[in-house]
């Protein structure tokens, strides 16, 4: 279920792709007055303009399983680390995921993440590169109800307020609306409108409703 695009609005069209270009390194695929496509390793991801600041998205890009000490070098010389609810902890250790992460905000306030994820064999490298988008949040009322509806099987142990579905390629994160994002827990969740397009050609739009 990797994902081919992924579409996404943003506040500040000119503000974003500075910092995903200059900041983060990110390559210019197109461009147009109201939008950037961005080459976010295999994903094509696209940025347009919107009329009114959209809620905090949170999303995450895979990087490869082998290099996670690298990812986190070369994250901390361009945007400071989340850190976890009681400030100590900017390094997270997944478990029940076999894998680790490491958060950061870009300008928007979104909640981005760089995951390594240990069931991947294939992702190892010589030299670290981010690999692709591999999660996005989908914010409803209803989890368990959205889960089902999408139709896609459930990724590892979920519960009424969070339930990930897909597989380690690509997950659709399922969150309860005003649930607090991870790590800090700061943010509620609020819906947000996307558009995904995995590889195998099935597309999932949320509207933000």
């Amino acid at each position: 279920m990797s994902f081919r695009a992924l579409e996404l609005g943003t506040a500040d069209l000119k503000r974003a792709r500075q910092f995903w270009t200059e900041t983060m390194g990110l390559e210019v695929l197109s461009s147009g007055p109201d939008f950037i496509t961005l080459a976010a390793g295999e994903t094509r991801w696209t940025l347009t303009q919107t009329q009114a600041p959209p809620a905090i998205a949170h999303f995450a890009f895979n990087v490869p399983e082998n290099l996670f000490d690298e990812a986190v070098a070369w994250l901390q010389e361009r945007v400071p680390l989340l850190t976890g609810t009681d400030g100590s902890e900017t390094l997270f250790d997944f478990t029940n995921w076999n894998a680790h992460a490491v958060y950061f905000t870009d300008p928007d306030g979104n909640i981005a993440e760089l995951i390594a994820r240990h069931t991947l064999p294939t992702s190892r490298r010589e030299h670290f590169e981010i690999l692709g988008m591999s999660e996005i949040g989908l914010v409803t009322d209803d989890v368990p109800g959205t889960a089902t509806s999408l139709g896609l099987p459930p990724y590892r142990q979920g519960g009424p307020q969070f339930q990930p579905v897909g597989d380690e390629k690509g997950l659709l994160i399922i969150v309860e609306r005003d649930r607090l994002w991870y790590p800090d827990n700061r943010h509620p969740a609020q819906p947000i409108p996307f558009f995904v397009t995995f590889n195998d050609g099935v597309t999932f739009s949320s509207s933000g409703g």
